[in-house]
């Protein structure tokens, strides 16, 4: 059943919300009815523009939101609609948001308006991607804060300084400083209910302390995000929730869960594409990997790219090429990878994002490698090995397909299984084949990655589902 468009004015009235208690999501629910806004009606509903801009950048039409801003009158209101709008759009230049801020600067009239995240769980990479900014954040405080004034509401301004010099740090693997900086802003955005913001600094305190192997549980750090977004705003957050729990249950190898959000809950590229889903499409490209689906990594990767380069989102870019150098190394085309990796790393170099590359863990640390061994040893690459390593090392099933062939288990391994199967311990398997304890969990993380699985009761149902045992 066709959903009834709404007027031009109840658009108009529900844009007057628009941050508070109308978000994205919604606008772009009302996309039909936006665009059918007619033209001799678009300027007694002025506040329509929004809607449509919004949906043609949603649509990854970029140039049609333009035609839009463009279109709307450079005086009165009408100029602060422009300008807020031509803030947002994907391919302003540094240049051209210099001079807008400024602009606010001279006149005393901050937009207070603006969206940093739209949803994502990232300032630095957020609605736009200024990632690169970094040495501008800790050599320029003051002067970022004064245009932050501009651009955002509210005393918690200082407070996303912080939030993205976290982001830049822990990009840098200065762990424990983002750690001290992130903890700060958690605080003050829990205190002064800036949702977007505490969703982003909650998800950067779960990667840190992922990252260090701390004890934390996905599950536990789901809860917390749902949690905090149950009531006002969880439309907006709840999509990437999702994506974010089956990212974090990939590390542990839970290919179920990647497999079922595969299924059931990814957003559809060949369906309403949407680039409010990079984060989403992101998480998927990696499901697809464990699956073995390389043709639709490259598929949905090579559909991504004109529009990231378009909308100059260098760190999304620097993740496709390192998800399809990991897709093209898995398939035995080595060159590709190389070259993908090639265009990763010197984007991650420039951008100064080195752990958006050691993240990649076990999945990377041998491209990385090989492409040493054949390019030639440099700091920047013995660098980054050295942190992806450290991953690789913490989540060794990170990635890994569900094993299908049992014919490659070894007969301890076989046996390990069964004797895991009957219930026996870890010592008590040792005492049996002579070996220490330590051998037994060597053995077993061996069996864990062959499987896909994290635990010994997953490793035995898995096991007998593919009639290993």
């Amino acid at each position: 059943m066709q959903q009834k468009l709404l007027t031009p004015a109840e658009l108009n009235k529900k844009m007057e919300g628009f941050s508070q208690n109308y978000f994205l999501v919604d606008v772009r629910k009302d996309r039909e009815s936006f665009y059918a806004v007619p033209d001799d009606q678009i300027q007694k509903y002025w506040l329509c523009y929004s809607g449509i801009a919004l949906n043609h950048i949603m649509d990854g039409d970029l140039e049609k939101a333009w035609e839009v801003i463009r279109s709307i009158p450079d005086e009165g209101q009408d100029r602060f609609l422009r300008i807020g709008l031509t803030i947002v759009h994907p391919e302003i230049t540094w240049k051209e948001l210099t001079d807008v801020i400024n602009y606010l600067k001279e006149i005393k009239f901050p937009i207070c308006s603006v969206i940093l995240t739209a949803g994502r769980p990232s300032l630095l990479n957020g609605l736009q991607d200024i990632s690169r900014i970094g040495p501008f954040l800790v050599r320029n405080k003051n002067l970022f804060i004064e245009d932050l004034k501009m651009l955002y509401e509210g005393e918690c301004v200082e407070f996303i300084w912080r939030l993205c010099l976290a982001e830049y740090k822990y990009q840098q693997n200065e762990l424990l400083d983002a750690e001290v900086l992130v903890s700060r802003t958690i605080k003050e955005f829990d205190r002064t209910s800036e949702r977007r913001l505490l969703f982003s600094a909650l998800y950067l305190q779960f990667k840190i302390l992922f990252a260090q192997h701390k004890t934390v549980s996905v599950e536990s750090f789901i809860k917390t995000l749902n949690d905090f977004s149950k009531e006002k705003g969880k439309a907006e957050f709840s999509l990437n929730i999702e994506a974010a729990y089956v990212l974090f249950s990939i590390y542990d190898g839970n290919t179920t869960i990647a497999a079922k959000w595969l299924e059931n809950g990814a957003p559809d590229e060949f369906g309403d594409f949407n680039m409010l889903d990079i984060y989403r499409y992101l998480v998927k490209i990696r499901c697809y990997i464990i699956t073995k689906n390389y043709a639709a990594v490259i598929a949905l990767a090579e559909r991504l790219r004109p529009l990231l380069e378009q909308g100059r989102r260098h760190m999304d870019l620097c993740e496709i090429d390192l998800l399809l150098a990991i897709a093209f190394y898995r398939t035995g085309k080595k060159e590709h990878a190389f070259e993908c990796l090639a265009r990763a790393l010197k984007l991650a170099r420039h951008g100064k994002y080195y752990r958006l590359i050691a993240d990649e863990g076990d999945a990377v640390i041998h491209i990385l490698i090989d492409y040493m061994k054949e390019k030639g040893q440099t700091d920047f690459l013995m660098r980054l090995i050295e942190m992806t390593r450290s991953m690789a090392i913490l989540y060794p099933l990170y990635l890994k397909s569900q094993y299908t062939d049992g014919n490659t288990f070894t007969h301890m391994e076989i046996e390990i299984l069964r004797l895991l199967e009957q219930g026996k311990t870890n010592e008590e398997i040792g005492e049996i084949f002579f070996i220490s304890i330590n051998t037994v969990k060597y053995h077993l993380k061996k069996i864990f990655a062959k499987l896909g699985v994290s635990s010994a009761t997953q490793a035995i149902w898995t096991a007998r589902v593919q009639k290993i045992i």
